[in-house]
């Protein structure tokens, strides 16, 4: 249990995050943690860039596991911008 002080403290630092940074204060509300925008992006750029050297790599030596492994990277890549998007 806290005590009466370190509630009150409590209740300065939330009235403190809703007025400096309302978005935080409601993702906190709800539970849901903040996603960083530009970490998914870069996320979604990188397997874009790795599915289309898996599938040039895959192509020139006939490689047909380096071929599949560019289809999965690729459904990442989708899976990761429609993420983005919905963000």
């Amino acid at each position: 249990m806290l005590s009466h002080h370190e509630r009150l403290e409590l209740d300065k630092i939330e009235r403190w995050f809703e007025t400096s940074d309302p978005e935080l204060a409601d993702a906190l509300r709800r539970g849901k943690p903040a996603r960083s925008a530009a970490l998914l992006t870069a996320f979604a750029i990188l397997l874009d860039l790795a599915a289309c050297g898996l599938l040039v790599a895959g192509l020139v030596t006939a490689n047909p596991a380096l071929t599949v492994c560019s289809l999965f990277a690729a459904a990442g890549g989708v899976a990761a911008h429609i993420a983005r998007c919905r963000g």
